[in-house]
């Protein structure tokens, strides 16, 4: 195994002594190959769990404040509901007053229709009787006319 880190190439160098080939490369892949690179520890990962677990816990409570707003929310789109449920209940009762009122008008225009009517029967009656009676206003007036000629 070749690489361009001398204290790397001695190591394995001893390893494969010891062990022998093929553990010396089993061990070696085992190690990081960049000399600067950090090895985490216990305490490394346990200080990252607990970030990890503040992090959860941040977002927890935000979790819990966007829930909240969102009952605050829901509460208020209930309370608009209901507002609309009382707009359209009034929305209906107009209705039905104003469907009260066309029967009412449409009563009303049937006595107008039949007072039409009456006054037509009557005017034609006393235009009839007017004529009569001129008629025979007429005829009495000519007999003494006459009777006086």
């Amino acid at each position: 195994m070749a690489t361009a880190n001398p204290r790397r190439e001695d190591l394995y160098a001893r390893l494969e002594e010891v062990l022998g080939n093929p553990h010396a490369d089993a061990l070696m892949t085992y190690l990081p190959h960049d000399p600067g690179a950090e090895v985490a520890t216990k305490s490394d990962i346990t200080a990252l769990g607990a970030r990890i677990d503040n992090l959860a816990d941040e977002m927890r409570r935000g979790f819990d404040q966007v829930h909240a707003r969102l009952e605050q929310v829901d509460t208020r789109l209930d309370q608009v509901d209901a507002r609309f449920g009382q707009v359209d209940d009034r929305f209906t009762e107009m209705q039905r007053q104003f469907e009260r009122m066309d029967r009412r008008f449409e009563q009303m225009e049937d006595r107008f229709h039949l007072i039409r009517d009456d006054l037509r029967d009557q005017m034609k009656t006393f235009a009839l009787t007017t004529v009569g009676a001129m008629t025979g206003l007429t005829a009495i007036y000519a007999g003494l006319l006459a009777a006086i000629i």
